[in-house]
Order: structure tokens, then sequence, then C-alpha cells
């Protein structure tokens, strides 16, 4: 693949900011869910975003 092809041009109004103000307080993350599947045993979780790690794996 080229990358001249993909020279592209960003303005600062082009970018988001890296805390946009919707999560700006911490207790918007707090209440971040995830779904976890486990494909063994065919059963879905509703659990905390904050749980992640508990299902990374090394080498993930």
């Amino acid at each position: 693949m080229l990358t001249e092809k993909y020279d592209f041009r960003i303005t600062d109004q082009m970018t988001i900011p890296l805390r946009p103000h919707w999560i700006a307080n911490d207790s918007y993350r707090e209440k971040c869910k995830m779904l976890v599947l486990n494909r063994s045993k065919g059963e879905i979780h509703k659990v905390d975003f904050s749980k992640l790690t508990d299902y990374i794996k090394e080498g993930d």
C-alpha cells in the first residue's frame, strides 16, 4: 500500500479533546458496563468495565 495517498491534514477543529466534557467526572466512567461472553459455557454477563483486567490474559 502506498502511504503517500494518505497524507491527511488534520486541524484543531477536527480533533477530539483528550477528556471530553461529557466524561469529565469519574462518576460517569464508574457507571460504564461491558458484556462478557463465555463461549465455552454459552453465558453472557453484564459487568462493570473496571473489571476488564479480570478478563484479559497475558499475551492478549
